[in-house]
């Protein structure tokens, strides 16, 4: 017996050790370390919120040189991924299993890239894999200090980006789909209170640097959608628009127009993909310029959504397309490739060319884009499916599988996050890669139980994981049983 927990130890701990190994000694990603955001973490800029700088002002504490910051990022990610591998192999009997979900976490080349660089995505992974970790054992048990510590890693993320609303949202459907071990109003006590002092924390220590209002990206970002956007009475705004604000109101309908009629007719999806995400970049950038000529920042966001009103239905096709670009992560065929230089040739002179194309032509390309497109959009569809059969159960108090509960969440994250994302900022796979934890979990607990589903009655009346949520013994129940 204590062989056979040695090995198992030793599994679960082995792919860790290899990725520890392997990233720290024989193969670090060739990534530059200060990337065009890295500054204004470094420096604490009044533009982003506190949670990754206060993770950077820790770093710098242990390490004096701001190459060794990238050790504290992987390490933390390594921990994180182990504790979720701990709390697995005690909710399934299958190592196996567990193993698969582990390197799953750790092998993906694309993911573990960020662990190098100075920017959010490494922090919000790692709390990903944590909030996982601390939902899965409250699934499990209905601990309070599993649930608090979901709640605490849900607040965190949310200090870090605004992704994390994502993680806040999945709370509810973890105290709802948990066992039920203390009254509703003490378990959501459990689950707020850590959420707001994370939060309340973070407001304190960005006032400790910045004393004056909070300033955010909410004005560029909202400025480059208006100048991405048709409306359908654009004389009527801008004639109703202040005289300092007029000239921007002209500026976005008018040279932006070229721009608009460019993307809608890119002779395919993933094609629009790119030029909708470098020419909203770049019109975030052209007209943040304005911002002191209209009034300031606020003005500017007054500006954007004045015309985001005015053309609310093309804003969720806009959307959805980030969306979509998101998803298929810019996967695109040599066929889809050849089609666009073709179409971009024969409607020379581009706007903005000189500005735009030059990112444009650099940007990375998936390898065997056909298979990662479809097998991103049918991860899409399974995680939705997940979510959806999950909130019907607890809809219709249905006894739930802890592997579709937790793919569930899981979807249920992605999806929000991916929306978030999508209103918010633009498609690139960036923010598809920061939730990676939730996505390959999510996927591969759904197809769990749907293996466990197909063998049946098979596994009926053995102890595993597959157990129903409802029929689980809670916390207070087990102490009772010992």
């Amino acid at each position: 017996m204590v062989r056979r927990d040695a090995a198992r130890t030793a599994a679960v701990v082995a792919p860790v050790a290899i990725f520890l190994i392997v990233y720290s000694i024989y193969w670090p990603p060739d990534v530059p370390l200060i990337g065009p955001d890295a500054e204004s973490y470094l420096n604490f800029s009044p533009m982003r919120s506190g949670g990754y700088p206060f993770f950077l002002a820790i770093v710098k504490r242990i390490f004096s040189d701001t190459s060794h910051y990238v050790i504290a990022q992987y390490v933390l990610y390594a921990l994180s991924v182990l504790l979720f591998a701990w709390r697995l192999l005690r909710a399934e009997r299958s190592l196996f299993f567990c193993v698969i979900v582990e390197v799953a976490l750790l092998a993906n080349w694309e993911v573990n890239r960020y662990h190098f660089s100075i920017i959010t995505e490494t922090l919000f992974l790692s709390i990903a894999v944590s909030f996982l970790a601390a939902a899965l054992e409250h699934l499990r048990t209905g601990s309070a200090r599993s649930l608090a510590a979901a709640a605490a890693a849900a607040g965190a993320s949310l200090t870090v980006r605004l992704t994390g609303v994502a993680f806040i949202a999945a709370l509810p459907i973890l105290l709802a789909a948990a066992p039920k071990g203390r009254s509703l109003w003490r378990r959501s006590i459990v689950a707020v209170l850590p959420v707001v002092i994370l939060l309340g924390a973070e407001s304190l220590y960005y006032k400790a640097y910045h004393p004056g209002p909070r300033e955010t990206l909410l004005a560029t970002q909202l400025i480059g959608k208006a100048a991405m956007i048709n409306i359908a009475h654009p004389d009527d705004l801008i004639d109703a628009a202040p005289p300092s604000q007029k000239p921007v109101q002209e500026a976005l309908e008018h040279q932006f127009a070229p721009v608009r009629a460019l993307v809608a007719d890119a002779p395919s999806l993933a094609g629009r993909c790119r030029l909708e995400v470098w020419y909203e970049i770049f019109a975030e950038l052209e007209f943040e310029r304005a911002a002191d000529p209209v009034g300031g920042r606020d003005a500017l966001t007054n500006v954007a959504l004045a015309r985001l009103r005015a053309g609310v239905p093309d804003y969720l096709r806009l959307t959805a397309d980030h969306w979509y670009c998101m998803w298929t992560v810019w996967a695109t065929d040599n066929g889809e490739k050849a089609a666009l230089a073709a179409y971009l040739e024969a409607h020379k002179p581009l706007p903005f060319a000189e500005t735009v194309m030059p990112y444009f032509e650099k940007a990375r390309v998936p390898p065997f884009s056909r298979m990662v497109r479809a097998g991103m959009l049918a991860a899409a569809a399974i995680l939705a499916l997940a979510g959806f059969l999950l909130i019907a159960g607890l809809c219709l108090r249905r006894p739930l599988s802890l592997e579709l509960t937790l793919g569930g969440i899981c979807g249920i994250i992605v999806h929000v996050g991916m929306i978030v994302s999508a209103l918010g900022s633009v498609g690139i796979p960036r923010y598809t890669i920061g939730l990676w934890p939730p996505l390959v979990v999510g996927v591969l607990f759904v197809g769990a139980w749907a293996v466990q589903r197909v063998r049946g009655s098979a596994g009926r009346g053995a102890r595993t994981m597959s157990s129903t949520i409802r029929s689980a013994p809670t916390a207070p129940a087990l102490q009772a049983r010992k």
